[in-house]
């Protein structure tokens, strides 16, 4: 039977049985052939809602076109124009695109993340365009998340020479240590480094701000500095027995997996809490490791942060997911974490999120058997070792227009502005950054004159 144009083409996936113990990616992506059939369905708009809503407008329109046509090196050449990162934001965007899609009205919205997927994966080969001719000026980036990668993309191509520093020891941020490799394989994010390494922009690994260089002698040695530096400092729930042995931030246990420092988890129980990303990376990771894994969620299933796509694929596998409960303590004997004290919740008035506030019903708490608890609720940027004008709230102070910090030629992108955000937010602050950052230098050159 003839497949409806309201209807989406599946994509190929690794069967969740198989997967259950497996760290090889889940999504497979669509053959190129599937890609075209799928392009296909796009009407067109004469106004794109698609663009509009994407954080840093990308001319979808222009390489579903080309995907259509067959021509995947075409759609890579529209897709560069915007974006530095097309392998990784077709596997981890939350594509606000698809949510305003047409299509989706009485059917399914176009795979638009998908297909830009398949044209990394068909034409990985595409280079950014040549950069503009060198300007003399000399730009340090601290932090390489992707935040950071777009403004270097950008600065580059502008003509000015970058230098990225990281406290890593590679680039990439929280896309090399902080997303899984069955959701970021590392070959496919290799193919965007690459094209960024092109560029011909200046590692400096390892080096840490505060530690091995300060915010004053980057000031000395550039025209201007980017503090790109992310959201990586854990928040606790600050509740009895955070101090038990058996108790991870989920920062540190990704983080921890992905460097090939994983915990034994074999037989054990593991409760990851919060309904965001993190949360549903950390427990698919766990029922990877052998772990009988499950979340604890204050909110309901509508009000999950993560991706709907992400929490099947998560129940797929095995995960057991406990809505409305809310923990209120860690038990512990000997030092060990052994149980989890949970209270059920219900839903009140929106808070500032807008959605339902959790609401704690008296006398409903009980008793949960734990080995392991992985605290996913949320992080915030770490202002330890910078200048006091630049501390805001857990966020690094900057003008709302320009990025700029309270203190001149110094500017601040990504999670660091805004708080623990998506990659696609993360990619448009670092283009208004780099943005600003020309604007700024190129007014300097006509002053100098």
């Amino acid at each position: 039977m003839e497949r409806s144009v309201w209807q989406r083409l599946p994509v190929r996936e690794f069967p969740p049985k198989e997967r259950r113990a497996d760290f090889r990616e889940v999504n497979l992506g669509y053959l190129p052939e599937d890609a075209i059939v799928e392009a296909s369905r796009c009407i067109f708009c004469r106004r794109p809602f698609c663009v509009e809503a994407c954080p840093f407008h990308q001319d979808v329109p222009g390489y579903l076109e080309r995907i259509k046509a067959g021509d995947f090196a075409g759609a890579m050449q529209v897709i560069l124009r915007d974006n530095p990162l097309p392998a990784v934001c077709g596997r981890v965007c939350p594509h606000p695109c698809e949510t305003v899609c047409p299509r989706g009205k009485k059917g399914d919205p176009i795979a638009i993340a998908w297909l830009k997927r398949a044209a990394a994966d068909y034409a990985p080969d595409v280079q950014f365009p040549e950069p503009a001719p060198p300007t003399g000026f000399k730009v340090a980036i601290v932090g390489s998340g992707p935040a950071g990668l777009t403004a270097a993309w950008q600065l580059r191509l502008n003509g000015h020479s970058v230098t990225v520093y990281d406290a890593m020891d590679k680039p990439g941020g929280m896309l090399h240590f902080g997303i899984p490799t069955f959701r970021l394989p590392r070959d496919a994010w290799r193919k965007d480094l690459e094209r960024l390494e092109a560029l011909n922009i200046e590692w400096r690994m390892g080096v840490k701000l505060g530690e091995h260089v300060t915010l004053e002698e980057l000031q000395q040695q550039y025209d201007a500095v980017l503090l790109a530096i992310g959201a990586l400092k854990p928040r606790w729930m600050n509740i009895p027995g955070e101090d038990l042995e058996g108790v991870w931030h989920v920062i540190d246990f990704v983080k921890a997996v992905n460097l090939g420092n994983a915990p034994d988890l074999k037989g054990k129980k593991v409760a990851v809490i919060g309904g965001g990303f993190s949360a549903i990376d950390a427990v698919r990771m766990a029922i990877r490791l052998g772990a009988e894994a499950f979340i604890l969620y204050r909110r309901d299933r509508a009000q999950m942060p993560a991706a709907q796509e992400e929490v099947k694929h998560a129940e797929e596998e095995g995960v057991t997911i406990h809505f409305l409960t809310n923990p209120t303590r860690f038990i512990g004997e000997n030092g060990k974490l052994v149980a989890i004290e949970v209270q059920r919740q219900q839903l009140g008035e929106p808070d500032e999120s807008g959605r339902p506030r959790p609401v704690p019903i008296p006398g409903s708490e009980f008793i949960m058997p734990a080995d392991v608890v992985i605290e996913a609720i949320s992080q915030e940027v770490d202002l330890t070792n910078l200048p006091e004008p630049l501390k805001g709230k857990r966020v690094i102070a900057v003008d709302a227009e320009t990025l700029q910090t309270p203190i001149q030629g110094v500017f601040a992108a990504g999670d660091a502005v805004t708080g623990p955000f998506d990659v696609p937010n993360a990619i448009a602050s670092g283009r208004k950054a780099a943005q600003a950052i020309h604007a700024w230098l190129m007014r300097q050159k006509e002053v100098a004159a």
